[in-house]
C-alpha cells in the first residue's frame, strides 16, 4: 500500500468512530418519542455522520483501486 500504515490505521479508526456514532444517534432517534423538536437535531447529526462515513469509505475504496492498478502496471511492466 502506498500510504503510511499509521495514517491508514488512523483512517480506519475514524471510520469505526463515525459508524458507531451514527449507530447511536440513529438508535436514539428510533427509540425516543418523535414529538420533541430536538429530535430533528439528532436526525441531522445522523445524516452528517452517515455522509462522513460514506465519504471515508469511498476514499478507502478509491485508494484500494489505485493501489491495485499501480501493482498491475508494475507487474505487467507498463
Amino acid at each position: 500500500m502506498s500510504l503510511e500504515p499509521a495514517w491508514s490505521q488512523n483512517r480506519a479508526k475514524r471510520m469505526v468512530v463515525l459508524m458507531l456514532s451514527a449507530s447511536v444517534s440513529l438508535w436514539l432517534v428510533l427509540l425516543l418519542p418523535f414529538d420533541e423538536p430536538w429530535n430533528w437535531l439528532l436526525v441531522g447529526l445522523f445524516l452528517a455522520l452517515a455522509a462522513a462515513f460514506i465519504r471515508l469509505a469511498a476514499l478507502f475504496v478509491l485508494q484500494q483501486r489505485n493501489d491495485s492498478w499501480r501493482d498491475h502496471k508494475r507487474d505487467t511492466g507498463g
